[in-house]
């Protein structure tokens, strides 16, 4: 089934630095660019997704009528398959006379065939060692790529509300500026790439996000894990 998106008003057409100059600060702004489905003829879950991805391109907005506000949501598709479409959310606020804005990002995947939007966990199920072996591949990303945290050893690795989208490549786990890093490094976002975690994934979504594995990489995947 073709799936069809259609833009709301107010959606972002200026560019980024464009819309954040001081005027714009001193003046507010509000601006959403979110999801829809094609209405027309749609299922009850599309519908609840409409009503899911609109609500969400405007969670973080808190309007001050007194003080001028700027507000922005944006979001691209990170991974489109048969079975799973995921959407990552990016957001900027400012709030007058504050030094400077903070960003966020959310995440949505979609399961089609379930007719759900996915956890983290639902990828993995009952596995017993799952989160340990995305927190350790969380944290050699961290030290390959020497981000400094405040404290390594306060990283608590997956949440039980873990923001992440997909890639074609990888589970990517989201968290806020200032949880472990400065607020100078942005939003902080980790990629867990599918092959590392193939033997602790669920079978059904083993082979959508890993579509090249046959049976023997599965058995070897597995007997490394």
């Amino acid at each position: 089934e073709e799936i069809d998106f259609v833009d709301q008003e107010g959606a972002l057409s200026a560019q980024w630095e464009d819309v954040l100059d001081i005027p714009s600060m001193l003046e507010g702004e509000i601006s959403a660019r979110f999801p829809q489905y094609n209405p027309i003829g749609a299922s009850d879950f599309v519908l609840r997704l409409n009503t899911i991805f609109y609500e969400a391109a405007y969670a973080l907005l808190q309007p001050d009528v007194s003080k001028p506000t700027v507000y922005m949501c944006d979001y691209r598709t990170t991974y489109q398959s048969e079975r799973l479409t995921s959407f990552r959310y990016e957001y900027y606020t400012y709030q007058y006379p504050a030094a400077h804005g903070l960003s966020a990002c959310s995440g949505f995947t979609i399961d089609w065939e379930r007719e759900e939007v996915l956890s983290l966990c639902a990828f993995f199920g009952a596995h017993p060692i799952w989160k340990e072996v995305v927190n350790d591949c969380m944290r050699a990303y961290l030290h390959d790529e020497e981000i400094a945290l405040f404290d390594i050893t306060a990283f608590e690795g997956v949440m039980d509300d873990q923001t992440f989208y997909l890639t074609d490549t990888a589970f990517v786990l989201v968290y806020p500026p200032y949880l472990y890093t400065p607020g100078a490094l942005g939003i902080l976002e980790i990629p867990v790439p599918f092959v590392a975690v193939a033997s602790q994934l669920r079978e059904e979504y083993r082979y959508t996000l890993l579509p090249e594995l046959d049976s023997a990489d599965t058995e070897k995947a597995e007997q490394e894990g």
